[in-house]
C-alpha cells in the first residue's frame, strides 16, 4: 500500500498512528517494523533499523549490507510481518510515480483538511487569548487559515506564528503577506507559505540559529547541548565569551523555535534531549538559504555524500 500527497498533509503522522495500532492492537502480525528512509537513504542505515526492530544485538550492525539481508531474510521468511516505510522518495519529491515503482499494489492519495477541519486545527493552534482579543479578529483569522489551503503542516505553523497577534494590523497584514503566496500545490508553493512562520521569528540571530539546523541531516536528532555549541562556535551567539554564558540565550531560542513548530522534539539519545527538523520544514530552510535570504550565513549542504572536505568552487 502506497500513501501519497503533499509534503506536510500528514503522511508520516497517519504512519505512526498505523503504527502505533499494530503495536498496541492485537493483529495477525508476529513483527511489526518501522523504518526511516529519506531521500539520502542508506541501505545499511535501513537494516540497522530493521534489525532492531527483530531483535539482532548491537554487534550486528557491522555485517556487510548482503549478510544482513541474508540475516533479516532468515528471520522474517517464517513469520507474518508488516514493514512501514516513512519517508521513501524518488528524485526530491514523494508522488504517485514513487508508489508505482515500489510496486505497490494499492494507492491512497493522503488529501488536505477540508475546511471545516481545516478551521478546527488553525484555531486549537492559534489559541482562544488572541481569537478573542477584539471581535473582529475571528473574521480575519478564518481568512488566514483559508490562505493554508487545508495542508495541516501549514496550519499548524503558521497558526503558532499568528498565537501572539492580539491587533487587527497584525492579522491585516499577515493576510496580506500571504495572498503574495500561491495555495499549496507544487513544493514551493508550500515553502512561501511555511516561510512566513520564519519570517515572524522575532530578530535575525534566531533566523540563523534555526537556518543551521538544516546542515543536520534529514529526520535527525539533534542534541540540544551539542547545537548550543556548534551556535556559539560559529558566531551565532557573539551577544557572549563562552558558552555557559550563552546557554541561557539558546534555550530561549530553542523553545521559541519549539513553540514556533519550526522545530519538534527529538527525544532522548544516549541520555541527551534532543530536537529534530520536520522534513519539509527542513527543506524550506535549505530553499531560503539557497534563494540567499541569509545573506550573512550561506552554506552549502550535499547530505550523505560523505564529504570530507569541500568540493571545487564550480560543483558548489
Amino acid at each position: 500500500i502506497g500513501l501519497y500527497g503533499l509534503g506536510g498533509v500528514g503522511k508520516t503522522t497517519l504512519l505512526t498512528k498505523l503504527n502505533n495500532k499494530f503495536s498496541t492492537t492485537p493483529n495477525d502480525f508476529e513483527v511489526v517494523i518501522w523504518a526511516v528512509v529519506s531521500k539520502d537513504y542508506d541501505v545499511g542505515k535501513i537494516q540497522d533499523r530493521i534489525g532492531e526492530n527483530i531483535g539482532f544485538p548491537q554487534s550486528w550492525k557491522n555485517k556487510s549490507v548482503d549478510q544482513k539481508a541474508i540475516d533479516i531474510c532468515g528471520i522474517l521468511s517464517n513469520k507474518r510481518f508488516v514493514v512501514l516505510l516513512d519517508d521513501l522518495w524518488k528524485k526530491v519529491e514523494l508522488n504517485l510515480d514513487v508508489c508505482g515503482y515500489m510496486e505497490a499494489k494499492t494507492k491512497i492519495k493522503v488529501e488536505c483538511l477540508e475546511p471545516e477541519k481545516a478551521w478546527e486545527l488553525f484555531q486549537d493552534k492559534v489559541g482562544d487569548e488572541a481569537l478573542n482579543s477584539h471581535p473582529d479578529i475571528p473574521n480575519l483569522a478564518k481568512q488566514v487559515a483559508e490562505r493554508c489551503g487545508g495542508l495541516p503542516l501549514a496550519l499548524i505553523t503558521i497558526g503558532r506564528a499568528m498565537a501572539c497577534k492580539t491587533t487587527l494590523g497584525e492579522w491585516n497584514y499577515a493576510i496580506e503577506m500571504l495572498k503574495r503566496c500561491a495555495l499549496p500545490q507544487m513544493e514551493d508553493d508550500v515553502f512561501s507559505l511555511l516561510k512566513f512562520s520564519y519570517d515572524n521569528l522575532p530578530n535575525a540571530t534566531m533566523r540563523s540559529c534555526f537556518l543551521y539546523c538544516c546542515l543536520h541531516p534529514e529526520d535527525y536528532c539533534i542534541p540540544k547541548k551539542r547545537l548550543v555549541e556548534y551556535w556559539f562556535c560559529e558566531g551565532l551567539l557573539n551577544e557572549y565569551d563562552r558558552v555557559s554564558d550563552a546557554q541561557m540565550q539558546s534555550n530561549d531560542i530553542i523553545s521559541s523555535l519549539l513553540n514556533a513548530c519550526l522545530l519538534e522534539n527529538g527525544g532522548e539519545i544516549h541520555g541527551e534531549e534532543c530536537v529534530k527538523m520536520h522534513d519539509v520544514i527542513r527543506d524550506m530552510a535549505l530553499w531560503i538559504a539557497h534563494n540567499s535570504e541569509a545573506t550573512e550565513h550561506n552554506f552549502f549542504v550535499q547530505a550523505g555524500a560523505q564529504l570530507y572536505e569541500e568540493p571545487y568552487v564550480k560543483a558548489w
